[in-house]
């Protein structure tokens, strides 16, 4: 008779242990490298990116090891998402990179994708733009332009993929260093586009006849030949453009060091905008027959030559501005800002403070504007010549609630300065501790026209309130 050995209760035990181990060895490659249920892999599944992106059908994940992967890619219309292993670990994010090797764009979305078309977690380079005829208008007319359009990532076609932490740098394009949206609605957030080009206008984003969200953006460093260092907005889709939280910093450009907008109504929110410079005009913002809400933003330390070191509002544009900061920015005209051109935005509740100029040290004001300017802290602007707070030449400026205190020029209207065909209305500001050689507070020239109502309040402005000749 053939007797059985009763196993020890603990043989099960390490058993069960060992099986489980040899489970987790199977699943996870040599490197500690665990695979994503139901996803593509790239390379285990597939060598490249775009080989899986053929593969796969709406709704997959596509999901890709670090490594520098030399292609770009095409989404093709899927409504699939392709990420890295982890879009939330910088580290991982800049081991994992697109490089276009300067040809094309790196990614494009040209084939109507929708927002479950998602790009996150990469590194994007070395793209070039991709060869497109589009239509803008042009005085008037809708031209056909051929350009270089998107270095980075080009979106078109009525597209609204997601683009979202990812980073963006050293793409090149004549529209569009970082990326170029036109006639689309992407939503673009947390991502870091820096050190791109264009040659053209849009430096970091350019946005034609899109309705685009771009939120939660670290935009720093581009810079463009013509226009909009960071971002140049040209026409609109259904809706406006919104541009909400982003931090927009050292980008340069000839107009509009980090905002260029032309023909276009986007709402600019509470972004940070710093530290940008444009050779002729409009450090911070060009705004061309804009009409675009501007509020909550920190518009601080740009700089630009002739004129606008914060903001220039130029050619019939009627923005609102409010609950800005405007402060430290620099120019030889309109430190903080300048109106000019017939312009007419509304001026409300902001804070205009340590602005330089030569002449209109917080802002100028010219050529048939009319300005509401209302409810605004004027404080500590200065300017070489005259009109410390405020320069106003051929406009019709309404200056009403303002409080204008510690401005000071080393010539004329420490407060405000007007000359040529200029008509001041001014009603409930207080002016305090204003300096200048003559019109501490207000100075007017020969040809402006001055109406003070009596809720004006004056007190120690040097050497005088008003002067006028």
């Amino acid at each position: 008779m053939t007797k059985c050995k009763r196993k020890h209760p603990l043989y099960s035990i390490l058993l069960a242990v060992l099986l489980v181990a040899l489970a987790v060895m199977v699943t996870a490659c040599d490197e500690g490298e665990v695979e994503v249920e139901g996803a593509l892999m790239v390379p285990d599944d597939f060598s490249t990116i775009q080989e899986a992106i053929d593969a796969a059908v709406d709704g997959d994940e596509i999901v890709v090891r670090p490594g520098r992967y030399s292609e770009r890619i095409n989404f093709d219309g899927k409504n699939i998402t392709v990420r890295s292993e982890d879009p939330d670990d910088p580290e991982v994010v800049s081991e994992t990179i697109i490089d276009a090797g300067g040809v094309d764009s790196a990614v494009a979305f040209k084939n109507g994708e929708s927002e479950a078309a998602v790009l996150s977690g990469f590194t994007i380079t070395g793209g070039s733009g991709s060869m497109e005829i589009l239509e803008f208008e042009i005085e008037g007319e809708i031209q056909e332009v051929p350009s270089l359009y998107g270095g980075g990532i080009i979106v078109l076609n009525d597209s609204s993929p997601t683009i979202t932490k990812n980073v963006l740098a050293d793409n090149v394009a004549e529209r569009g260093g970082g990326i170029l949206s036109y006639g689309s609605s992407p939503v673009i957030e947390g991502n870091k586009i820096r050190n791109n080009l264009s040659t053209g206008g849009g430096g970091g984003v350019f946005l034609a006849n899109s309705q685009a969200a771009l939120t939660g953006n670290d935009i720093t460093n581009n810079s463009a030949g013509r226009s909009g260092g960071a971002i140049a907005i040209s026409g609109e889709g259904n809706e406006p453009s919104v541009i909400d939280g982003n931090t927009i910093s050292d980008n340069k450009a000839e107009n509009g060091g980090a905002f260029s907008i032309f023909e276009a109504n986007p709402a600019i929110t509470n972004n940070i905008v710093i530290n940008n410079t444009a050779n002729n005009i409009g450090g911070g913002f060009y705004l061309i027959s804009s009409s675009s809400l501007i509020t909550g933003n920190d518009i601080s330390d740009n700089r630009a030559g002739p004129a606008g070191g914060g903001l220039a509002i130029s050619f019939g544009s009627s923005p609102e501005l409010e609950d800005n900061l405007i402060i430290g920015n620099e120019a030889e005209s309109g430190g903080g800002f300048i109106i000019n051109v017939n312009s007419s935005p509304r001026i409300e509740d902001n804070t205009i403070s340590d602005n330089r100029a030569r002449i209109g040290g917080g802002f100028l004001i010219n050529d048939g504007s009319e300005p509401a300017i209302t409810g605004n802290m004027i404080t500590e602007n200065q300017a070489e010549r005259n009109g410390a707070a405020m320069f106003v030449q051929d406009s019709a400026p309404t200056i009403d609630g303002n409080t204008f205190r510690n401005n000071e020029a080393r010539r004329d209207g420490g407060g405000i300065y007007a000359l040529m065909d200029a008509v001041l209305t001014l009603n409930n500001n207080i002016f305090e501790n204003n300096r200048a050689s003559t019109g501490g507070a207000v100075h007017t020239s020969e040809g402006a026209s001055l109406e003070v109502a009596e809720e004006n309040t004056f007190e120690g402005n040097v050497p005088d309130d008003i002067y006028e000749e």
